[in-house]
């Protein structure tokens, strides 16, 4: 087999491209990877597993990469140089993963977002990836044989490295599925094998004929209630649960929120989603998070259910994503698209509380703490935690510097509650009023080697799924600090509202009620 490939210059340049990817495109998986063997001692997957990948990426680029035109083997080359380099990018410097999920917020990212992630180390890997496919397409000395002698030649490659993969297998069954087994999420960082795997996943999924609306809770009824109910519900932007002072937070992220005692911060919440493409859907929606999938969005949602009985619906975003069309079919949408800080969702509070009164419900959708760019989050006057990272390209700070950054942000999200709060309090004597906060997800800010979020729910690590909930509820304070470090999440907002709302209808379980 070797002379075969050395012999053919098609084999040769599979060789090499299976060599760079195994060296160059998988570093994450082979760190993680020889973590694991390391301290399980297990020294057959420390020295074969390389072999092996090398192998495996040689019998799959000879399938997929067939010369029937010369030109379409060129490209075929270049496209995975390209894409196998750009993922390289995102796995090895913030450690991401990219599934279906990932690739939906991909195309609901905005321009600014994506400006976000541009740093010089990027740049430097484009331009490296656009000059080696330039390269291979135009200047690689590639000469092909006759196609039947070309078709020979690769069959027997194939058989050869089948034989040979399947003798590894045999031999080593027993140590490698064990070993995958016990380490299920390492296929997730193998480049560009699941990238584009999950890529087709997304498109074969999209490609589906979306299904009409279903009506949920059609037997929706709301009593008249004599004095009206104002409920704010604040969705919050990649803040964690550990960082919040309020749930004993050595660093004082919380100071306004602190000084109260009408509130209560939930300590065990966790997020339906790592993602605010899932996050957002799922908590609006009347599915658990073991029940969700992108399907459900088809269902009419929280908002729906709410607008139906008779609540007037205001919702105000400045989140750069949007709301990700929970709100697609209500009237009084304002959207700021993350371009000011987030007290743009206070400008005109008390104006639009005062143009009705009726049962009101308000969505305050937060740009939060969105990152790279954490320090675009707060005005100057909330630079308190210092030293900070002001850049995007995060490799460029310390631990330090990334956090403190961050938890500036969480200072300007509690200024943010604390004054909706204090509007809310100057409308009680005509509302009965009510403020939930809750996080879309968590996020990472270094550690393992992690950064930002969307990592895969099974492994994404706690900082990405235990988010800060706090309720603001003074007739029901007492009540609820007697649940404060019981266990809830985002199945639990759908029902919680509902029922603050006196909404009679099958679909609410006063089992998920925060309340009840």
């Amino acid at each position: 087999m070797l002379k075969l490939v050395v012999r053919s210059y098609s084999q040769r340049s599979i060789a090499l491209l299976a060599l760079g990817i195994t060296l160059f495109f998988n570093i994450t998986f082979f760190s993680k990877l020889f973590t694991y063997a390391a301290s399980e001692d297990n020294y057959l997957i420390l020295f074969s597993a390389p072999l092996v990948l090398f192998l495996l990426l040689m019998l799959l680029l000879n399938l997929v990469l067939f010369p029937t035109h010369r030109l379409g083997f060129r490209v075929m080359l270049a496209f995975f140089i390209v894409v196998g380099t750009l993922c390289a990018y995102f796995i090895d410097t913030y450690g991401i993963v990219f599934d279906s999920n990932m690739y939906a917020n991909m195309t609901q990212t905005d321009t600014e977002e994506v400006f976000d992630l541009i740093t010089p180390k990027l740049l430097f890997y484009v331009f490296t990836a656009l000059t080696l496919a330039f390269w291979v397409i135009r200047k690689a000395p590639l000469r092909f044989q006759s196609y039947t002698k070309e078709l020979f030649q690769r069959a027997v490659v194939i058989v050869l490295l089948s034989v040979s993969i399947t003798g590894i297998y045999v031999s080593t069954s027993k140590t490698y599925s064990s070993f995958f087994r016990n380490h299920h999420e390492l296929k997730m960082y193998l480049n560009p094998y699941y990238p584009l795997a999950s890529l087709g996943k997304f498109i074969a999924k999209n490609l589906k004929t979306k299904p009409h609306l279903s009506v949920i809770a059609a037997d929706a009824l709301k009593p008249e209630h004599a004095k009206k109910k104002l409920v704010v519900l604040v969705v919050g932007e990649t803040a964690r649960a550990q960082n919040f002072s309020l749930n004993g937070y050595e660093i004082p992220t919380n100071p306004l929120l602190s000084k109260r005692d009408d509130i209560v911060s939930f300590s065990n919440f966790y997020s339906c989603g790592t993602a605010t493409a899932v996050s957002v859907p799922c908590l609006f929606s009347k599915f658990t998070r073991e029940e969700w999938s992108s399907d459900k969005e088809s269902y009419e949602n929280l908002v729906d259910v709410l607008n139906k009985t008779g609540v007037r619906i205001l919702w105000r975003d400045n989140n750069s994503g949007g709301d990700k069309d929970v709100a697609k079919r209500m009237q009084d949408v304002k959207k700021f698209n993350g371009v000011g800080f987030d007290d743009v969702l206070l400008q005109d509070f008390q104006a639009s509380v005062d143009q009705s009164y009726q049962d009101t419900f308000i969505v305050l959708h937060q740009e939060g703490s969105h990152g790279p760019t954490y320090f675009k989050r707060y005005p100057d006057a909330f630079k308190r935690f210092t030293p900070t990272c002001d850049t995007q390209d995060l490799q460029k700070c310390t631990q330090e510097q990334i956090v403190n950054t961050y938890n500036n942000t969480l200072l300007y999200t509690d200024f943010i509650l604390d004054q909706t709060i204090s509007l809310l309090k100057a409308n009680e004597d005509k509302y009965d009023t009510t403020l939930i906060y809750a996080s879309d997800h968590g996020e990472s800010l270094g550690e393992n080697g992690i950064y930002l979020h969307g990592l895969p729910y099974m492994i994404a690590p706690d900082a990405q799924k235990h988010i800060p909930a706090i309720f603001y509820r003074p007739q029901k304070t007492l009540e609820l600090k007697a649940k404060q470090n019981d266990a809830f999440s985002h199945d639990n907002l759908f029902h919680t509202i509902l029922g603050l709302f006196e909404v009679q209808t099958k679909e609410y379980d006063a089992k998920l009620d925060m309340l009840r």
